[in-house]
């Protein structure tokens, strides 16, 4: 019974998706605002979950401008979900026409693909980030970070788009796979911000404590890969704009140990992330409960 649900749920999606297969670039994005606006009045739970984080990130923001913003962001979730559907048919052509770099941005890049080194390369859930996800295929030797989705079949199709233009996905539990790739020059994409549970440590994001996963750093303290982060996020007329932080290679000699090194980068990218969003507030994934676990949840952790 549970396949089956499974399988009705797999054609829902697929329904969803088929506009995004064949329609324009700007249509589908078009297409997907105007899909978040006709579920926003029913996405109650949602609203209120985005209203009270953005409440506490912004504090000084009143009622209304807390409520405008929140609208925003459901608009820009339908830009996101549009770049995810459409993110499997990018091409250089693409690339070329609509991938935005400041100049200073795209050096780091050059520089670092000229290097030859392994790269964990740190994103949050801000902007389009399905897009970096194809475009890691295109531009470097990438690989990527999946985590498995319940549903098999959804599963099967979003790993298959995700890989349609040869970045290399590797399941959260191969984490030696994970270790030999960096050693090997690829660059990981690990989307790290979402809430990390009993797994994390907890480190200040957005004026509250927050359970971060430590492997991005901990990866690049093992294998002495450079980290950086990307932020891609919306701009006007259908741009998508590449923005990118180098926090270089870890230097174990200025920590007393690994747990030092790991905590003082974990809160490095993090501290990176959070300006990044500030720039772009309404792109952030607000209705996503980052701050659920709470210090104490859990004996022990720090």
């Amino acid at each position: 019974m549970k396949q089956i649900g499974y399988f009705i749920s797999f054609l829902f999606a697929y329904f969803l998706y088929l506009p995004f297969k064949f329609l324009p670039y700007k249509v589908c994005l078009a297409y997907g605002v105007g899909i978040t606006r006709f579920f926003f009045p029913f996405a109650r739970k949602h609203r209120k979950i985005a209203y009270e984080n953005i409440s506490f990130a912004f504090p000084n923001l009143n009622h209304e401008e807390k409520l405008e913003l929140v609208k925003k962001h459901f608009d820009h979730l339908g830009r996101l979900l549009a770049g995810t559907l459409y993110a499997s048919r990018l091409n250089q052509e693409w690339m070329d026409k609509y991938l935005v770099y400041e100049p200073e941005f795209l050096k780091i890049e050059q520089d670092t693909n000229k290097e030859g080194i392994g790269v964990v390369l740190v994103s949050g859930h801000l902007g389009t980030w399905e897009i970096l996800v194809q475009f890691m295929g295109l531009r470097m030797k990438g690989a990527g970070i999946y985590k498995k989705i319940r549903n098999p079949f959804v599963d099967k199709w979003v790993k298959s788009l995700r890989e349609n233009n040869g970045i290399l996905l590797v399941t959260t539990e191969e984490s030696s796979r994970v270790m030999k790739l960096l050693k090997e020059g690829y660059w990981i994409g690990f989307g790290s911000d979402q809430n990390a549970g009993k797994a994390g440590i907890f480190v200040n994001f957005f004026n509250r404590p927050a359970s971060t996963y430590q492997g991005p750093a901990l990866m690049a303290y093992l294998t002495g890969s450079k980290l950086l982060l990307y932020s891609v996020v919306c701009g006007e007329d259908g741009k998508v704009i590449v923005r990118v932080k180098d926090m270089g290679v870890i230097d174990k000699k200025k920590f007393p140990n690994r747990d030092a090194a790991v905590r003082h980068y974990t809160e490095t990218w993090t501290r990176l992330l959070e300006e990044e969003v500030k720039l772009f507030p309404e792109q952030y994934f607000w209705v996503h409960r980052r701050w659920r676990t709470k210090p104490g949840d859990f004996p022990g952790q720090v």
